[in-house]
């Protein structure tokens, strides 16, 4: 069989496929457009996450090293994983907060999350702090510990040359005024020339100024290497020396802390100058001289030779000797790696318990400006511990990284903040809501249960119950002659101490009667009744189960339809006293009085009860007066 050929190709049909492809990549891109908003906010979220999750691990590993040293792998497994769930609650409460939730549960949220953000941004912050600041930090606490230290040994230094200086010139006084005493006399008051006491006096003078001279010179010596040796070691600081490098740990703390102990071993030399028992001596000797006038003879008299020059150069020189300073400790930060986090926290701590006493903490430079002063006056070594014993809060560089590891926060919760802005999507979710949940198929069942004949059996209950500010109530009529109320007496008085009603004493009879009358009851104008409060629930819960009892018993049953039913019903006679069957075959009044335990059924071990021409026992009431007090009346 021949096939027929291929019609030739236009340039309608070409253009037609033109067209075709240019409406399927138009569709794709408008899918892709459709698309983007959430991929974006997908990366972000995810990016935005993995950062605060980078943070928040290594701060919180940087703190445990700096406590318990290197830790091992299995442990850093386990804290990454803390911390990604950590991470993904919050992301969780992210997404529940913003969601159609009741209040309580999202003040609940709220908590949460303010909890888990609190700590994501400590430990982002000692992450960022460690990133940012850490090394210039150490560099400004290195540099200014040992400028305070360079500038107290420096005044020392120019007091011990001074000092120095003071000595020699008295020295140099003194061999002077020993050559004029023998020479010419007169140095002291009607002193004759010759080697005698005075010449001697002045010569011991000379000695005893030159050994102080020579051993307060030493001292400046060694104070001047310690200067020189802690101006090598900050160039090396200032400069970022590879030298200061720790190989292993790739920070400067060994480094800082040898400088550290350096500049103790500085401080305690100098110090130790001040309390020296050979200064002390001399001290001691040149303050006595200064206040001495009449010397021995060494022959058992005694001569006068003031020397007021003398005296004034001599306590210049003890004052100089007392007024020497004596040099706070001041450390030095190593406040890189691990050490940086535990800073960090430290800082942020401080200025915290500061705030919630409404009195900050000083900043880092402040507290060392503050310090530098208290060295320069050394008037009040009190002060000075004061001021060293202070802890910093946070500087203002410090607000840097505290903002950045904010920033991180804030933006997860701006893209989830996101998701509500359409006006509509509570409505979309409670639409959904109620297309998928039962709502519909309990009305449907409420709807075949009142068609069906459950309507007419819950007639009489609509007569008799009513609410009274938030309660259900239930007023059983006592003088009506009606089958209805013989029902419902003998209904209650079944249901009395099962756990159901209790016997109720408000509200009057007048606002009975108002209720029912209200609600169209043919039990309005009864003269007394019986009043009965349904339990909390027991009520709502017995009309719910009996009409979805009804239909689903129908269903199991395999009822007829409805129309068939409605036909059967109308043909049959209902007397007005009879129960009325719902679809399972039983009652309303049959369930409630199983539900009472069958408690006022008749002993089955009694006479066998007539039956009417149909096979059913007549209704009559429960043995007992119409008040159910359960005792049978006498014999008439």
């Amino acid at each position: 069989m021949a096939v027929p050929p291929n019609p030739p190709d236009t340039a309608a049909d070409r253009l037609d496929r033109m067209l075709d492809r240019l409406e399927s990549h138009n569709n794709r891109f408008d899918r892709l457009r459709r698309t983007f908003p959430s991929f974006k906010k997908i990366v972000l979220v995810l990016f935005l996450a993995l950062i605060s999750w980078y943070a928040t691990y290594t701060g919180m590993l940087e703190l445990i090293t700096a406590n318990t040293g290197e830790v091992p792998v299995m442990q850093q497994i386990a804290i990454g994983f803390a911390v990604a769930t950590l991470m993904l609650m919050v992301l969780y409460i992210l997404d529940s907060l913003f969601a159609p939730i009741s209040w309580w549960l999202r003040i609940l949220y709220i908590g949460g999350y303010i909890f888990l953000t609190l700590i994501s941004v400590g430990f982002g912050f000692g992450f960022f702090w460690k990133v940012l600041e850490s090394r210039a930090e150490a560099t400004r606490s290195a540099e200014a510990a040992i400028g305070q230290v360079q500038q107290a040994l420096e005044q020392g230094k120019t007091r011990i040359a001074q000092l120095g200086a003071t000595l020699d010139s008295l020295t140099t006084i003194s061999a002077e005024k020993a050559v004029t005493e023998r020479e010419q006399g007169g140095t002291c008051p009607n002193s004759p020339p010759g080697d005698g006491p005075r010449r001697r006096l002045r010569d011991s003078d000379a000695e005893r100024f030159a050994f102080t001279s020579d051993f307060i010179k030493a001292r400046s010596g060694t104070i001047q290497k310690d200067l020189d040796s802690l101006n090598a070691d900050l160039a090396k600081v200032l400069s970022r020396d590879p030298s200061t490098l720790d190989p292993n740990t790739g920070t400067r703390n060994q480094f800082m802390r040898g400088l550290n102990r350096k500049l103790d071993l500085t401080i305690t030399r100098f110090n130790a100058l001040k309390t020296d028992p050979q200064l002390a001596e001399q001290r001691d000797m040149l303050a006595q001289r200064a206040d001495k006038t009449s010397f021995d003879t060494g022959s058992g008299g005694t001569f006068a030779c003031p020397d007021p020059q003398l005296q004034s150069a001599l306590r210049g020189v003890v004052r100089a000797i007392d007024s020497l300073p004596v040099i706070e400790k001041t450390d030095i930060a190593a406040v890189e790696g691990s050490e940086a986090v535990v800073e960090a926290f430290r800082r942020l701590t401080t200025t915290l318990i500061g705030a919630l006493h409404f009195e900050l903490p000083p900043s880092p430079d402040e507290l060392r400006d503050r310090q530098r002063q208290a060295i320069q006056r050394a008037e009040n070594p009190q002060e000075v511990t004061a001021v060293a014993n202070e802890q910093a809060g946070l500087g203002s560089r410090d607000y840097i990284p505290l903002f950045v590891a904010i920033f991180v926060d804030f933006c997860l919760l701006l893209v989830s903040i996101n998701r509500p802005i359409n006006r509509f999507q509570k409505l979309l979710h409670t639409v959904r809501d109620a297309r998928e949940g039962p709502v519909g198929e309990i009305l449907a069942r409420f709807h075949d249960s009142h068609q069906e004949g459950l309507a007419r059996e819950f007639e009489v209950f609509q007569h008799a119950v009513f609410d009274f500010m938030g309660d259900y109530y239930v007023a059983v009529p006592l003088n009506a002659q009606s089958m209805e109320a013989l029902y419902l007496t003998n209904l209650f008085v079944g249901l009395e101490g099962k756990g159901i009603i209790d016997r109720a004493m408000l509200p009057p009879p007048a606002m009975v009667r108002r209720k029912l009358r209200q609600q169209g009851s043919k039990f309005a104008d009864a003269t007394a009744f019986r009043l009965y409060r349904f339990r909390d629930g027991a009520w709502s819960k017995l009309v719910l189960d009996s009409i979805l009892g009804t239909a689903s018993g129908r269903r199991a049953e395999g009822v007829q339809p409805e129309s068939d039913v409605a036909e059967e019903e109308a043909e049959r006679p209902s007397p007005a006293n009879e129960n009325v069957r719902n679809g399972n075959g039983r009652s309303l009044a049959e369930r409630l009085e199983e539900a009472a335990n069958d408690a006022h059924r008749e002993d089955s071990n009694g006479p066998e009860e007539p039956r009417d021409d149909e096979g059913e026992p007549p209704l009559r009431a429960l043995p007992g007066p119409m008040n159910g007090n359960g005792r049978r009346p006498p014999d008439a």
